[in-house]
């Protein structure tokens, strides 16, 4: 070989290693691989591998502030026959919630992943590779730092859509907001018989 063929070689090399880099680089920091990431930790049952990609805090957070605005469009129903003092007096209820709860979280924190914990761990292993599967095929959108993800049940086309956020700190995709819809219909169907 000439030592032009080598320097060719050598550069085809090179750049395509380059490529595969930015490939993986690209691939290991997405949405989709957290979300699988996720599915092989349940199918190893290593909890401690799955809640890497979920944010408890701020995933309880979220859903307080959700059950709250359906709370609220429920009172505002209600208020049009309340007197100005049931109107106060739940004004200060939610209010009183609202700063109560985030402290309620820190204190129970362990046993809310225990519960969760112990729903997943005894998820069969058909519900497993249903998970597994709709996390592959996943219809992710993300924008920036933030992704919407929407799994959909292959036998009923329910969607189940939730808010993943790269971490600025270690870049970890986690899971930090759920449709509140969603997880009422499933949370319905799960643990309603």
């Amino acid at each position: 070989m000439t030592r032009k063929t080598w320097i060719i070689a050598v550069a085809l090399v090179v750049l395509g290693g380059a490529l595969a880099g930015g490939l993986y680089w690209h691939w290991v920091n997405s949405p989709r691989y957290a979300l699988q990431q996720m599915a092989l930790a349940l199918k190893a049952r290593d909890m401690d591998q799955f809640f890497k990609y979920v944010e408890l805090k701020e995933l309880f957070n979220n859903f307080v502030e959700a059950s709250g605005r359906e709370v609220k469009a429920r009172e505002s129903q209600d208020d049009q026959k309340a007197d100005n003092w049931d109107k106060l007096t739940k004004r200060l209820g939610n209010k009183f919630a609202q700063m109560f709860l985030p402290k309620l979280f820190a204190s129970f924190e362990p046993q809310i992943r225990g519960a969760i914990e112990q729903y997943l761990l005894h998820l069969n292993t058909t519900q497993i590779l249903g998970i597994a599967a709709a996390a592959t095929v996943a219809q992710i959108d993300t924008q920036g730092d933030e992704a919407l993800v929407t799994l959909t049940d292959p036998k009923t086309q329910e969607k189940f859509r939730f808010q993943m956020r790269r971490q600025p700190d270690h870049g970890l995709w986690q899971i930090v907001s759920v449709n509140y819809d969603d997880l009422k219909r499933l949370c319905k169907r799960e643990f309603q018989h």
